[in-house]
């Protein structure tokens, strides 16, 4: 029904720190977006043409689960007559919860002519316990559709935020990334209709095995006798930007694949090594052109033009050199620069332990961690798994590195409910076990890079 129904319509460093963490969070976002499943083919291919497309018409369809809103169901046809935007979001994709009081202000100031209707394939329960907990300004939210399947059937994408723009007349006239949304364009496109052309958001896809080595045979074939496998590619269209260590389908083999990675944080992987990865805050770049480094105007495109391919399958028995192999191929292929450790005293934000009571210890069982932007729990594991959650997710934005300073060794059990990307929220939550989250200076490893 639903394939005969798209048928019948087609007859469709201002802040160099602060933008590289933007970046990456858009990149993370990118990994962890509703998608269609791969095509078959090996060529990248934009999955939104496979929907609904602008100048089609949208059918009418009923839709459920419906919040803040009058009625718990609706019909797209119901909206005829305003400009309808329908938002494709995740709670954890950090850009899309940003946007939140955007659009609600934006459907405040043009109250009657546009109606915001974001939607999730999310749980309802999952989606509302995480916009209770948001802060004040958050609430009072626009009308939101939850456990969606039917909407992202006919607007396919695989990045989020994701914005598809339906005029007065039910017909598609925009297909956007969140710079779109502002009061300029939904001016315009309340006064030009059908005939405004805004930039279009175009969602690659190419087929892709994780069990099997990148880009070797096409990705789909088992060469006889692999031994040693390096590959690096520039940007690659269609491929997440992602780190994996994941086992091969040959488990006699250890494999690091890093996908469409800038210079700095391949340089920050090999040589943190199993120490954990350096991340932005924990660099200094003491070069006289930061440009093929650091994040500089639009960030998809410099992406495109800055980012690489990396991969090296090794042996088991070669483990141990993993690292080091890889930093001597970074040296060899990228000799403009000089990397070093070096200490330096800076603030960071430590995770630290108020007392000397043990409240962590772990009771055994199975381990477990679960992260969501509004509560953790971890099960016998490490306290590292919290610090380095916050630090590469939810804390990115936060401009001080975060660390663990608590000294503490054994296993442990910890849960709460706490806004992640809040610090004194999850302060709060972490003084129930004895723990604090608390900006201090210390000696620590930097990663500082320099011209040859």
């Amino acid at each position: 029904m639903i394939i005969k129904d798209i048928i019948k319509t087609r007859l469709h460093r201002g802040n160099n720190l602060l933008k590289l963490c933007t970046a990456v969070s858009i990149l993370f976002s990118l990994n962890m977006a509703v998608a269609q499943q791969p095509n078959g083919g090996k060529v990248a291919q934009d999955i939104t043409e496979n929907g609904l497309r602008i100048g089609d018409e949208v059918p009418a369809l009923d839709i459920a689960s419906i919040h803040n809103y009058k009625s718990k169901t609706a019909n797209t046809a119901d909206f005829k007559g305003k400009l309808l935007i329908l938002d494709f979001w995740a709670t954890w994709c950090s850009p899309c919860v940003a946007m939140m009081p955007k659009m609600q202000q934006l459907q405040k100031d043009f109250d009657g002519q546009v109606q915001f209707l974001s939607v999730t394939n999310q749980k309802e329960k999952e989606v509302l316990e995480f916009v209770s907990k948001l802060e004040p300004k958050f609430h009072g939210m626009v009308p939101m559709v939850t456990d969606d399947k039917l909407l992202a059937s006919y607007f396919p994408h695989r990045y989020l935020p994701h914005y598809v723009w339906i005029d007065q007349q039910g017909k598609v006239i925009a297909i956007t990334e969140g710079e779109q949304i502002n009061s300029e364009n939904i001016s315009s496109a309340l006064k030009q209709g059908n005939t405004i052309a805004l930039k279009k958001k175009v969602d690659y896809r190419v087929a892709y095995d994780k069990g099997e080595p990148l880009f070797i045979d096409g990705n789909g074939g088992k060469p006889d006798g692999l031994i040693f496998h390096s590959v690096l590619t520039h940007h690659q269209k269609g491929l997440n930007y992602e780190y994996t260590r994941k086992p091969l389908d040959d488990t006699s083999k250890i494999r690091l694949t890093f996908k469409n990675y800038p210079v700095i944080f391949l340089f920050g992987h090999a040589m943190g090594a199993k120490n954990g990865a350096y991340g932005i805050k924990k660099m200094r770049f003491l070069v006289r052109d930061t440009s093929k480094l650091l994040v500089t105007g639009d960030m998809l495109r410099w992406a495109e033009k800055n980012t690489y391919c990396y991969e090296l399958v090794l042996p088991k028995a070669m483990e141990s050199m993993k690292y080091e192999i890889m930093l001597n191929e970074l040296k060899r292929f990228f000799p403009q620069y000089k990397v070093e450790i070096e200490k330096q005293e800076i603030e960071v934000l430590a995770l630290i332990r108020l007392d000397s009571i043990d409240r962590l210890r772990s009771k055994g069982g199975e381990a477990k961690n679960e992260f969501s932007g509004v509560h953790f729990e971890l099960k016998n594991h490490y306290i590292h798994m919290l610090v380095s959650q916050l630090s590469l997710k939810y804390l990115q934005n936060y401009p001080l590195p975060v660390m663990n300073d608590t000294g503490y060794k054994e296993k442990v059990d910890l849960m709460a409910d706490a806004d992640l990307s809040n610090v004194d929220s999850l302060n709060r939550a972490l003084r129930n076990y004895g723990l604090l989250l608390k900006p201090t200076k210390k000696q620590i490893n930097i990663l500082v890079f320099r011209d040859i």
